[in-house]
């Protein structure tokens, strides 16, 4: 099994705190982000406990916790964790005046996680569904199949899963079915929407997944720009965003390239970029947006009820060179000028908040289309 791949929720730190101390104390519980599957068990989180002073130091006997339990239970002394059901549990601990937050997720003994599940497309897109496959036994032979699209909007291939849109309209559901060593049958849903703009007055759309210490699966309004840099030469930026249906929370996906779109069928890679160099100093050598040093990426999630924020930035992780790539696979000019792209991107990114911890990386997929406008103001002094 792949470790980490089913990450389905946000950690967030808490601690409690003696208000005559300079500094809370704080406990940190790693991994923070572990795997187990159903029936089996993981032993207790490892941790570090600061005081008040900052000074590492014991924190007498913890208290641990666990939920939902219809995902893992935990010993709440010992912290021995056993998986019940599949999902994602937060791990609590508690004890000197600080409590520390991880996460657990727990699969069945065969998976099938659906890595973009809802597909946006322009008519004539093709795509082929990336999806996972996790097992116990791993010597089993697996056997993946989709079943035909119940739409004629779309055409889905069965044994492949290339999905072919063919007319705009309403979400077209999809399934795809796992079999391993010929036993158990697993099946997951997702839905492709063909989407069709006349101009460039109304946003488009996308849909993303984020998958690591944060797991979205969200869409919203899609628009994308080509912009004055300020040498006057164009450059390219996608904006994606998705606010929650009560505004609790609000998530931002970027991609900015220095070279303007222009033709569909065009490829940029996504490399990687420090947070200082993403710095925005507006107009200053560190201003990668009016200067940009080479395409990069950024997703942002900020909860305005629990009040954080996560921040990443496109972040290459070896043997591979680059972070990801965005495609632009069709340019269609739109009626009254502009034009209209659709598209597709997946890269990883690394958190600021944990970004030198391997577990900090999150891979960000999505699917797009846009109305692409020109803006010379975007730079202007």
């Amino acid at each position: 099994m792949k470790r980490y791949l089913f990450a389905l929720t946000v950690v967030a730190a808490a601690a409690c705190f003696d208000v005559s101390n300079s500094v809370p104390p704080t406990l940190i519980l790693s991994p923070i982000l572990d795997s187990l599957f159903v029936g089996d068990s993981l032993v207790p989180r490892d941790f570090a406990y600061y005081n008040g002073d900052g000074e590492r130091a014991n924190p007498g006997p913890l208290s641990w916790s666990i939920g939902p339990t219809s995902v893992a239970t935990i010993n709440p002394t010992t912290g021995v964790i056993q998986g019940v059901g599949k999902g994602v549990a937060t791990i609590t601990a508690s004890g000197g005046n600080a409590t520390g937050i991880a996460l657990v997720a727990v699969s069945r003994p065969l998976d099938l996680t659906l890595l973009t599940d809802t597909v946006v497309l322009m008519q004539q897109d093709t795509f082929t569904i990336p999806y996972a496959v996790q097992k116990k036994d791993g010597s089993a032979t697996d056997t993946v199949w989709f079943d035909p699209s119940p739409s004629p909007r779309v055409t889905i291939n069965t044994s492949t899963g290339l999905v072919t849109a063919v007319t705009s309209g309403g979400a077209v559901r999809y399934v795809a079915h796992v079999t391993s060593g010929g036993a158990d049958t697993v099946s997951d849903t997702g839905a492709v929407v063909v989407l069709g703009l006349a101009d460039t007055t109304a946003p488009g759309y996308f849909f993303q997944t984020v998958l690591g210490t944060a797991n979205r699966h969200e869409g919203g309004p899609a628009v994308a720009v080509n912009y004055a840099r300020l040498n006057g030469k164009l450059a390219f930026q996608l904006v994606d965003t998705a606010l929650a249906s009560d505004a609790s929370m609000l998530d931002s996906m970027i991609v900015t390239v220095p070279d303007s779109v222009i033709a569909g069928n065009t490829t940029f890679d996504i490399d990687s970029i420090s947070p200082n160099e993403a710095s925005p100093s507006r107009f200053g050598t560190l201003d990668a947006v009016c200067n940009p040093p080479r395409p990069w990426a950024t997703w942002r999630s900020r909860n305005f009820t629990q009040r954080f924020a996560i921040f990443t930035f496109s972040h290459a992780t070896p043997p591979d060179s680059m972070a990801g790539s965005i495609t632009i696979t069709q340019f269609a000019t739109a009626t009254g000028g502009g034009a209209i792209i659709s598209g597709r991107y997946a890269f990883v990114a690394q958190r600021t908040d944990v970004y030198f911890d391997p577990l900090g990386l999150e891979v960000i997929r999505g699917t797009f289309v846009a109305p692409l406008r020109t803006r010379l103001d975007v730079c202007a002094g």
